[in-house]
């Protein structure tokens, strides 16, 4: 008598997909394909955003707006993207500890 063994269940991966200027993308949390030490990548032909799951613990502020400078500003070069993101994520710290006991809210833009 031998067992037989079971599939492997394939795990599903969580996504979230948003319009950007009439084009649909895709925010994928895994690890960036082709890049293992990346904490995100923006693939702007296909339209899609990845996020490192291990690296959104650390930095989920400035990698959300690293990569989604690179979808929004595609002819910016890195280092005005890391611009952006170094003083997005600094402001948003200052603000967070002078205002809100060092805790920060994520909130929704409401468009007029």
């Amino acid at each position: 008598m031998s067992a037989k063994a079971k599939p492997r269940k394939r795990k599903k991966r969580p996504h979230f997909r948003f319009k950007l200027d009439g084009e649909w993308w895709t925010v994928k949390v895994q690890r960036p394909p082709d890049k293992e030490l990346c904490e995100g990548s923006c693939d702007y032909r296909k339209r899609i955003v990845y996020f490192h799951p291990k690296a959104i613990k650390d930095n989920l502020l400035g990698i959300v707006v690293h990569e989604i400078s690179h979808a929004t500003m595609p002819c910016v070069d890195e280092t005005h993207v890391r611009d952006n993101e170094r003083v997005a994520s600094v402001v948003a710290e200052w603000l967070a500890n002078t205002f809100c006991d060092g805790k920060i809210s994520i909130g929704r833009h409401k468009a007029a």
